[in-house]
């Protein structure tokens, strides 16, 4: 097979069809199997992301023009005909006649010469009749469909959160996520991060709402640049910043991160101690665990401690601490402008999941010292995974008492306990996140708590 920046697009779509992977792994190890050069890298990333985000938009425009149903044709095929069609709706820069013919190449490689006819077939009448193509009449599916929304996707959202949230979480999800960097202020300030940023051509602007917090554009590989390899910063989203900034560990204390890959927030809660103390990040699997190790190395931040650890099950004697941060596995929802295939998962599939995180989440506050902090958070958005689990919590464990959530800096976009907090990407800018924070009652010292 060819190595050319289509093949490797295609390559990449069927691997994640077929494993379910997180499509930025997929793609950093096709890319580096293919070993393209940087520009056909860029485009086999824009064609793999853009088909993954327009998928049924690009299904509904083929399926006018095949006999045979999309979901029905030869998996290579079918991710072929996508590729071709998004250059041709989306990518001005390519001419319509490359995108088919690049396309009938790639069904030879792919699927034989017989498939090539079919693919050539389909993408001319596509080109013939592109134009007139009717879209939906039902407002709220032709809206989806131009926005890259799943319509089960939007109306979830639109039970939970209402019309006017989810017309707008909708909406966003055709727009690029920042990014964002936590610096590493155990041994750069903000401000020098930002001018060796720039020195190293990326532009960067510190964000005023979180201290340490820095915005950059369009930067690049990030993990090439002097500063990265130097532990200047690490990237995470501002949402997770804000958990870290929450939950607030002092110099000296112990935090414990039961599901702390690949180590984000374990890093920021370590720089906040200023890397005095102990921050205990667990994971379920050896090799994450070691992105932790490696991470914190690069970091220098030696009071972070990694090892092996169920988060599901309760171990005896296990490490307690004053701070303690339950990360819980989660549908990922509110990160899907950044994993765009979970847009996609089937939505009866989320079911189990509250119970599974208030399995953990009860483990969890078996590892906070009285008097001590409890943070709940995920990536999602969806209140059975949310604020439904952190209710039936403090509901269930009169033990721990609701801690009120404090960012001046973020405001509320909806009405819910003062220990809970979500953030909605349009009006937070970050992604979609979820945090509840508890205090564990502590009769022996009257009311007296760590901070």
């Amino acid at each position: 097979m060819a190595k050319t920046a289509r093949n490797a697009a295609v390559t990449a779509l069927l691997k994640t069809n077929e494993s379910e992977g997180y499509s930025n792994i997929v793609i950093d190890k096709t890319l580096a199997e293919f070993a393209l050069d940087a520009r056909d890298s860029s485009l086999a990333s824009a064609l793999f992301y853009g088909v993954l985000e327009r998928r049924d938009y690009l299904d509904y425009m083929l399926s006018q023009f095949s006999k045979r149903p999309v979901k029905k044709m030869d998996p290579a095929v079918r991710e072929i005909l996508r590729c071709a069609a998004y250059q041709i709706f989306f990518l001005d820069k390519i001419p319509e006649s490359a995108a088919v013919n690049e396309a009938v190449r790639a069904a030879k490689q792919f699927a034989g010469q017989k498939t090539a006819g079919f693919v050539n077939g389909i993408l001319r009448a596509l080109l013939r009749g592109k134009d007139t193509v009717a879209l939906p009449k039902e407002e709220e599916s032709r809206r989806c469909l131009l926005q890259g929304c799943p319509l089960p996707l939007y109306r979830f959202w639109k039970a939970a959160y209402g019309p006017a949230r989810s017309a707008a979480l909708a909406a966003c999800l055709a727009e690029r996520p920042p990014v964002y960097l936590r610096a590493n202020l155990v041994k750069i300030s903000t401000e020098a991060l930002i001018e060796q940023l720039c020195r190293e051509g990326v532009a960067a602007e510190a964000e005023p709402r979180l201290p340490g917090a820095v915005r950059v554009q369009k930067p690049g590989k990030l993990a090439d640049l002097l500063s990265f390899r130097e532990g200047l910063f690490h990237v995470q989203d501002l949402s997770s910043q804000a958990a870290c900034a929450v939950l607030a560990p002092t110099p000296g204390s112990t935090v414990v991160d039961v599901c702390a890959a690949p180590g984000g927030k374990s890093f920021t809660l370590a720089e906040i101690m200023e890397n005095c103390g102990k921050v205990l990040a667990f994971d379920l699997y050896k090799g994450k665990v070691g992105l932790i190790r490696s991470g914190a190395a690069r970091l220098e931040l030696s009071c972070v401690e990694a090892a092996v650890r169920d988060a599901e099950k309760a171990d005896a004697g296990a490490l307690c601490g004053e701070f303690v941060l339950c990360d819980a596995p989660c549908s990922g929802l509110g990160i899907l402008r950044r994993k765009p295939e979970i847009r996609y998962k089937d939505l009866r599939t989320l079911s189990g999941l509250p119970d599974l995180q208030f399995a953990i989440l009860e483990n969890t506050a078996k590892l906070v010292m009285p008097g001590g902090r409890l943070l709940y958070s995920t990536c999602t958005l969806n209140p059975a995974e949310n604020g439904k689990v952190a209710d039936r919590f403090l509901a269930e464990h009169p033990e721990f008492e609701p801690e009120p959530v404090l960012l001046p800096a973020f405001s509320r976009g909806m009405q819910e306990p003062e220990n809970q907090f979500t953030f909605f990407p349009p009006e937070t800018g970050t992604d979609g996140f979820f945090l509840a924070l508890f205090r564990r009652r502590d009769e022996s010292r009257n009311g007296q708590n760590f901070d």
